[in-house]
């Protein structure tokens, strides 16, 4: 595999009259090969370059992300759900984590120019301390040794604070001819269930199945026929998720008092009926393609 750092590309020529795509890159060259995988995030140039049109809104959001270290090693991912918006814990080895909180441009802005301590300090504010009470051990009434776990506090900030406008985009198409997206480059959704790196997987591995039958069966791969497989199976399930999720921030974003209550009441709900809990889980790890029952 030949790498080509720092050289951007300038075009796509991915015309059916050839049997192989060329990208013209910044310092003169030419590549050539039978499939172009846009892989490169949501502000993919390849999409741009291949004339691929979204539809999307902005949401009133920001995030910060960031990586964190503790003072234990984090085993599990956390997420509280905030006023402004959720805030997640991530685990990526060691004693480390990432961040990602999402709150409104104001305040991501005032987040991001206070203090090194001040920061780690509203940190665990937000995970630990403020906006409610912390549940309780048997709070519901439960007998036996249930009890809630806490996130480990953090200590120390890790990195530099990043800040991104939330968005939701979706490609009108996943494929032209011999140009393929996958994971961001297609649909990029609101981080609060952590689910844009999973359909992302899911993309990579159902094109990565379909370009293995296609091989089999010596199939030319950058024909659109083939790559018109690819987003028969994957575009319905993104969609389908994005609206999910978009339909979780809309929720979220209203503070009402008895909707906040049922709201409350659904995800305890989904808490104790242990198979729609298992099919939500499979559903979200991609194990399986539709929500519920479907």
């Amino acid at each position: 595999m030949a790498v080509q750092p720092n050289t951007p590309t300038k075009g796509i020529d991915s015309s059916c009259s050839s049997r192989m795509a060329k990208l013209e890159l910044s310092d003169g060259q030419s590549l050539f090969a039978k499939l172009v995988v846009g892989a490169d995030g949501g502000k993919s140039h390849v999409r741009e370059l291949a004339r691929i049109k979204t539809t999307g809104w902005n949401y009133s959001q920001n995030a910060i992300i960031c990586t964190v270290k503790h003072t234990v090693e984090n085993h599990c991912a956390w997420q509280r759900f905030l006023p402004s918006g959720p805030i997640a814990l991530l685990p990526i080895g060691d004693e480390f984590s990432n961040i990602v909180w999402t709150m409104i441009p104001k305040e991501a802005t005032e987040r991001k120019s206070m203090s090194e301590d001040d920061f780690v300090k509203a940190v665990n504010h937000a995970l630990h301390d403020g906006y409610g009470s912390n549940p309780q051990s048997n709070s519901l009434g439960y007998s036996g040794d249930y009890s809630w776990e806490v996130p480990p506090k953090v200590v120390e900030l890790a990195s530099e604070r990043m800040v991104f406008p939330l968005s939701l985009k979706h490609a009108n198409e996943y494929t032209v001819n011999r140009v393929v997206l996958i994971g961001d480059a297609a649909h990029t959704v609101h981080p609060l269930a952590g689910e844009g790196v999973n359909l992302g997987f899911g993309d990579a591995c159902a094109l990565s199945k379909i370009i293995a039958d296609g091989t089999a069966l010596g199939a030319d791969l950058g024909e659109l026929s083939l790559l018109k497989k690819y987003e028969a199976e994957r575009k319905p399930a993104n969609i389908m998720m994005t609206a999910i999720l978009d339909g979780f921030q809309k929720a979220y974003s209203v503070d009402l008092g008895p909707f906040n209550v049922l709201r409350a009441a659904a995800f305890q709900a989904v808490q104790y009926i242990s198979p729609l809990k298992r099919n939500i889980i499979s559903y979200a790890i991609v194990q399986q393609k539709w929500p519920l029952f479907f």
